[in-house]
């Protein structure tokens, strides 16, 4: 599908969509002379961290700048090369919570220019000019970057000042910064980017999925007029009610505390092609367990319940679950990593997301996955799995069972099945000393993929009556018609 909307009168952009690849590119024309207006800007997503950096280059001088890299810039420099591209400059809209910034990468293999600009500072991409702008909200340090071409602003890569119907937390400097870079927020949005007009694309890096902020929709592309319509921080201008709406936030994962510095001080260098996860024996894998190294079962949660080394974290790889943010979430920087279970090729995915965050320590991965550890003889573990059908029976026919709701305390306050246990997946280790040991765990969340998370924490906790509900939370309601608690 191919769709063309309007910048202006004068111009258009044209998306030309690689679904396969979850990316586009965005060719600005003037449709008098049918010929390129000089703009390519293509963007790459990282979906486990709801987020997308972006390449913008000038066909014409074969320069090209990135913008929000991620750390594996392979990806980058292969698609620079394909259109005889030079990499000259990378931006970071702020410094990074949430992964590692790849400009240190571009820098040392393509001799990329890190340096960043100052508010109001230009570089010029053959006949446009990208422009930077203090948009503090999210950071104290953020800034946006706007395209012009012929002095007119064309597209706006607001990093997390601008989301598709939100903006980005303003709460990661701790409580006693939250509100003040709240009021920031309100004053970029009403006041700093008041001069841009409707027209202007908007480009940002957080999205749908990042804990960096509610998204209100999916995607990395908008105008500033249709979030001016429909952003509800947007069209919230009072201020109470707009520190109202940006400080209610859900958590956000651990590992975000050291990031920052991290990205500051600068990660080891990888590479442009990071050696694959070392294959390991059951014997090492063994070892390195009793070492201490945490066991991280890739494989989805249905087979994890089948049978998996006892405990061992099952943290799926599935599309557009945040794997590497549930990792980092749950198990210190410092600790070694074996990965089990998924193809070769799942293998090098859960390595290059690890690696994004920062979580380098992978001692390798077990050769020929469950049955090689089943052959050397050594203990398994299995989970009963369920739907919600079957926990709505055991709850009306009054069995001594304990229900564990995994999810978050927004969702839980929205509506509950009665008598269940609010356990969010990240306190389960150290709440789990609270539940009878003497009667079976059916845990739950939202669609099951957090609940095989903290049903593995259970484990990991001495429960031995578990089980998995792995199915949608919707059910209760739209499919059992059963009813909710929902507090007052």
């Amino acid at each position: 599908m191919r769709v063309v909307r309007s910048f202006s009168p004068m111009f258009t952009v044209q998306p030309f969509e690689a679904k396969e690849l979850g990316n586009a590119s965005f060719v600005v024309a003037d449709p008098e002379t049918k010929q390129a207006v000089v703009i390519d800007a293509q963007p790459f997503e990282a979906k486990e961290l709801g987020n997308a950096s972006f390449v913008v280059a000038d066909p014409e001088t074969k320069q090209a700048v990135v913008i929000d890299a991620v750390r594996d810039v392979d990806q980058y420099l292969t698609h620079a090369e394909q259109l005889g591209l030079k990499v000259t400059r990378a931006f970071d809209t702020h410094t990074h919570n949430d992964f590692v910034s790849g400009a240190r990468e571009l820098k040392a293999l393509a001799g990329t220019a890190t340096d960043p600009l100052q508010p109001d500072e230009e570089v010029t991409l053959g006949s446009v000019t990208i422009r930077a702008m203090y948009t503090p909200g999210h950071t104290p340090d953020h800034r946006s970057y706007v395209l012009v071409e012929n002095g007119t602003p064309k597209a706006l890569f607001s990093g997390g000042a601008v989301m598709v119907g939100g903006t980005a937390r303003t709460d990661l400097f701790g409580p006693h910064m939250a509100a003040h870079l709240g009021l920031e927020s309100l004053r970029t949005l009403q006041v700093r980017l008041r001069g841009l007009p409707d027209e202007v694309a908007v480009y940002p890096t957080h999205g749908s999925g990042s804990f960096c902020g509610i998204s209100g929709g999916a995607g990395h592309e908008t105008t500033l007029g249709q979030e001016r319509r429909t952003n509800p921080y947007f069209t919230t201008t009072e201020v109470i009610q707009f520190l109202a709406r940006i400080l209610d936030q859900h958590r956000y994962p651990d590992y975000y505390a050291d990031m920052g510095a991290i990205n500051t001080a600068g990660a080891p260098l990888l590479g442009r092609h990071p050696a694959p996860p070392k294959k390991l024996k059951a014997d090492e894998v063994a070892a390195l367990k009793e070492q201490g190294a945490a066991v991280i079962d890739i494989r989805r949660g249905r087979d994890y319940d089948r049978g998996h080394i006892p405990g061992s974290y099952s943290v799926s790889l599935l599309p557009g679950e945040a794997f590497s943010a549930w990792v980092g979430w749950l198990i210190a920087r410092a600790r070694q990593i074996v990965l089990v279970g998924g193809s070769d090729q799942q293998q090098r995915e859960a390595q290059t997301q690890l690696h994004r965050i920062g979580f380098d320590n992978i001692a390798g991965a077990l050769d020929g996955g469950m049955e090689a550890w089943e052959a050397s003889g050594r203990p398994m573990s299995e989970f009963e799995t369920a739907t919600i059908e079957d926990m709505g029976r055991w709850i009306l026919s009054g069995e001594e069972i304990t229900v564990v709701d995994a999810r978050d305390d927004h969702e839980w306050g929205s509506g509950h099945v009665p008598g269940a246990v609010h356990m969010y997946v990240p306190d389960v280790p150290h709440h789990a000393d609270d539940l009878p040991k003497e009667a079976p765990v059916a845990v739950h969340c939202g669609v099951g993929y957090r609940a095989g998370i903290a049903a593995s924490l259970l484990e990991q906790a001495g429960l031995t009556k578990i089980i998995h509900v792995n199915a949608p939370y919707e059910d209760w309601v739209t499919r059992l018609h059963l009813a909710e608690t929902i507090p007052h």
